[in-house]
């Protein structure tokens, strides 16, 4: 075609609607493009699990219930809310991992129980990475005290029960009842001490010297720790003059230094969020489960069954924190 023939012709244009469709379309690509280099960043940022990067956390203070009697095995009481040691580290676990937590309160209502049990629970504790408190509430005394002890701040009620600090082990001599009955007890063995602590028979000088020996180093431990967690708060003669076994009040145990103050729940959770510098906390109640009418007839007779071996078989119990 001769170059000529163009003259005169104006270029392609494109009409209003057909030049908004293309803006439209560079902006939507401008975004997808901006959206997925955020992705690609996201997916490329290294963990936070194992460094020392910080972490954004949510404004939710995670409460976790530590009520009964602290033992790796369940009691399946009827109506009982108490979780085991494990289930109490799962849920501090859980909590650690929840992006919208920013701090963990261990709600404490317990008596104490198993060494090592009470052991795997203050490992998680001191182990985290989120900042953990607690508070006391009727009794939290003994292994529950140790719990405490291993958080960042223990609060108390004034009138609870805390303290109690010692190694406690019981053992039951059924020989001169089994006697009175007619019933005699045959026991065979390989190996000297293999039914030491039976309660069949009363326990040996021998016996009791080795028995004696593992409870003091439970009760050294014990004292160490909570020295080592609360320095600074708790010296040693404060800790001498009560570490004895006896019981403390709240108001008594905060003068001792073995708490750091005393409020009411609703305060403890207060301050909870404040030392996490978490403002309009929500709380979150975790391991809570519904009680139902199966939970009623099962755990009722797995209380008998266990109550029963458990009344058969006291010899080697592990020892407990008291």
């Amino acid at each position: 075609m001769p170059k000529d023939s163009f003259k005169g012709q104006k270029p392609m244009q494109l009409a209003p609607s057909q030049a908004l469709d293309w803006r439209i379309i560079a902006i939507i690509g401008v975004v997808a493009l901006i959206f997925l280099s955020l992705v690609f960043i996201i997916i490329a940022m290294p963990s936070a699990e194992g460094s020392n990067a910080l972490t954004l956390t949510g404004n939710g203070i995670a409460i976790i219930t530590l009520k009964g009697e602290i033992t790796n095995e369940s009691s399946g009481g009827f109506g009982s809310t108490a979780q085991t040691a494990n289930g109490i580290v799962d849920l501090i676990d859980q909590a650690e991992k929840d992006s919208s937590i920013g701090a963990i309160l261990l709600d404490i209502d317990s008596p104490g129980g198993e060494v090592v049990a009470s052991k795997q629970i203050v490992y998680k504790i001191r182990a985290s990475k989120k900042p953990i408190y607690s508070y006391i509430n009727s009794v939290g005394a003994s292994g529950a005290y140790y719990v405490a002890a291993a958080t960042k701040y223990v609060m108390a009620d004034e009138d609870s029960i805390t303290g109690s600090i010692g190694v406690i082990s019981i053992g039951y001599n059924l020989e001169g009842l089994l006697k009175k009955i007619g019933v005699e007890a045959e026991v065979l063995k390989v190996g000297k001490y293999k039914d030491m602590g039976s309660p069949y028979r009363e326990m040996t000088q021998d016996e009791n010297a080795i028995l004696q020996e593992i409870l003091e180093q439970a009760y050294r431990n014990f004292r160490a720790n909570v020295l080592e967690f609360r320095k600074e708060k708790l010296t040693y003669s404060q800790l001498d003059s009560v570490a004895d076994g006896r019981i403390l009040t709240g108001r008594q145990a905060y003068n001792k230094g073995l708490v750091d103050e005393l409020l009411t729940r609703q305060a403890a959770i207060d301050k909870a969020a404040e030392l996490a510098g978490i403002k309009n906390p929500n709380n979150v109640q975790y391991g809570q489960t519904e009680f139902s009418v199966y939970d009623l007839f099962f755990s009722s007779g797995k209380s008998f069954g266990s109550g029963f071996v458990s009344s058969l078989q006291v010899e080697n119990a592990p020892p407990k924190i008291s």
